[in-house]
């Protein structure tokens, strides 16, 4: 039930390990294969989880990790220190534009969870758009998306029984569409990528080592859901989310801990160099 590396943060702690089980499935199956000569981007990485499981397949591959947040870059350097990992290059970029990237300069891009910005809604088509071009012909992009955060509605419900007056705070919420497979597939393919794409399912889970541990994790977002409470209400608060934990239709209690089941969107683009033919 733990990660896979001895590296540990608080956006871990709170992911509950969701984003590596994705960053593996995007890696499985990887047509064109990762090489000795490839070069790959992983885009709003995070901690460095895709990074991480690259690494893990292929010690010695070549790749530039890129955030917009100086202080996750910071953390990531720190890790690429820690784990020994080579061939590794940093940069802060914007997931929307990577606009100090050249044209065709990777075989493999990689963006786990970036995408839509919150509050653009125009942050799909720029994103997909800045992967199209940064991608050399003959390469592939893989983009994450969520489709079901089941866990959100422990935050909404425990929120709304302490302050039942009060609609509760949702800083994660998306519309509906956003969920979609098809919305995914559409910003691949308006973003260049044309027919050359499609959009698979991936089963992931938030999970700990026992129930008390899933809600300390998950309560380090506290500030997120709960902002403006008493010190007296987040008392309430945490046994309250505790029993709505227990309550979601995909809590499992597992060999080595508990977790809570999830759902997300894996969309694939390929840069063949024929996007703008016309299909007859």
């Amino acid at each position: 039930m733990k990660p896979t590396s001895a590296y540990s943060s608080n956006y871990e702690r709170m992911s509950g390990n969701c984003t590596r089980i994705i960053a593996s499935q995007m890696l499985q199956n990887l047509s064109p294969p990762i090489t000795s000569s490839s070069y790959i981007l992983d885009n709003a990485c995070g901690p460095g989880i895709v990074s991480e499981q690259i690494k893990l397949l292929h010690p010695d591959a070549k790749i530039m990790v890129t955030d917009w947040s100086p202080a996750m870059i910071e953390e990531t350097k720190e890790r690429i220190e820690k784990e020994g990992w080579n061939n590794m290059q940093t940069g802060i970029e914007d997931v929307r534009d990577l606009k100090g990237l050249k044209d065709e300069t990777f075989s493999h891009v990689f963006t786990n969870l970036g995408m839509p910005v919150p509050g653009d809604d125009e942050s799909g088509v720029k994103i997909t758009s800045a992967l199209f071009r940064v991608l050399k012909v003959g390469g592939v992009a893989l983009v994450s998306t969520w489709a079901d955060r089941v866990w959100l509605n422990a935050f909404y419900n425990a929120a709304r029984a302490v302050r039942s007056h009060e609609e509760p705070l949702k800083p994660m919420a998306l519309k509906p569409e956003l969920l979609r497979a098809s919305w995914l597939a559409a910003q691949l393919e308006e973003g260049g990528f044309g027919n050359n794409v499609e959009v698979r399912s991936c089963v992931t889970y938030t999970e700990a080592g026992s129930l008390d541990e899933l809600v300390e994790n998950m309560m380090l977002a506290k500030q997120m859901f709960f902002a403006g409470y008493s010190d007296e209400e987040l008392e309430r608060v945490k046994p309250i989310f505790r029993g709505e934990l227990l309550k979601l239709r995909t809590f499992e209690q597992v060999d080595g801990g508990v977790r809570v089941g999830m759902k997300a969107w894996i969309g694939v683009g390929w840069k063949k160099g024929d996007e703008k033919e016309i299909p007859v």
